[in-house]
């Protein structure tokens, strides 16, 4: 017993020298034009802006699915090399515009996605044009399956501090069983404004879903979670 638990420390100590953090970046709107009647400003990037932040990224980072960054931390992989992944958030239209250069320089991408708005008619006031429609995601998905990944924001994009656990509960299956129509659907849960109770945390653990943050932590190994930076106003 005494000899596993030195081995172990020796691991962890191996794990802790060797192992790069990998930063998972978080974005929601990228276009050329700031459009004020479909856009929010605080979550929008200009074209080029993007671009030339990604390029930078990938001169420091080697770009790699989530599931692939995911599995990297929770099997306390040695990593000499430093890794990073992209998510999007909502499920903006506006996210048509960079998928395809995305794909020609290889960089896989999560879309996390409110299915209540893929149908094009909900939102509040805004204008519902800004969304992906179910249709756009099926195109999506078959054009660069290899790449993109689908995963739930939750049904609709209500704050989860405003939920009571049995909302909750059913925020995350009504979406579940929405999202898991569409191939490239994994489990992840990223909550909506980053807002969340620690009972929520372990409903979505008990489910096996991985609950996703944006909290601006890195990722190191053997957590059952995802930490996201923001894109938006990150320089690098």
């Amino acid at each position: 017993m005494s000899i596993c638990l030195s081995l172990n420390k020796i691991r962890k100590k191996i794990v802790n020298l060797y192992c790069k953090p990998i930063r998972v970046f978080c974005f929601h709107q990228v276009s050329d034009e700031f459009e004020p009647e479909t856009m929010w400003e605080c979550d929008w990037t200009q074209t080029d802006v993007f671009k030339k932040k990604i390029l930078a990224l990938k001169e420091k980072y080697t770009f790699v699915s989530l599931t692939e960054a995911y599995n990297h931390i929770s099997n306390d992989n040695i990593r000499l090399k430093k890794y990073a992944a992209l998510t999007a958030d909502d499920g903006w239209a506006s996210v048509k515009n960079i998928i395809p250069w995305l794909a020609e320089q290889g960089i896989p991408l999560t879309l996390f996605l409110n299915p209540l708005y893929l149908d094009g008619k909900h939102y509040q006031s805004r204008e519902t044009e800004r969304f992906l429609t179910c249709e756009d995601v099926k195109e999506i998905m078959n054009q660069h399956r290899s790449l993109i990944t689908i995963a739930s924001h939750g049904w609709s994009h209500k704050d989860c501090l405003k939920m009571s656990d049995n909302e909750f509960e059913e925020n995350v299956q009504k979406a579940e069983s929405y999202l898991n129509s569409f191939d490239g659907k994994i489990l992840y849960y990223a909550f909506t404004y980053g807002n969340y109770r620690t009972e929520q945390v372990e409903y979505l653990k008990k489910q096996g879903i991985i609950p996703v943050f944006i909290d601006d932590k890195n990722n190191y190994d053997k957590e059952f979670a995802i930490h996201r930076e923001l894109l938006e106003g990150n320089i690098f």
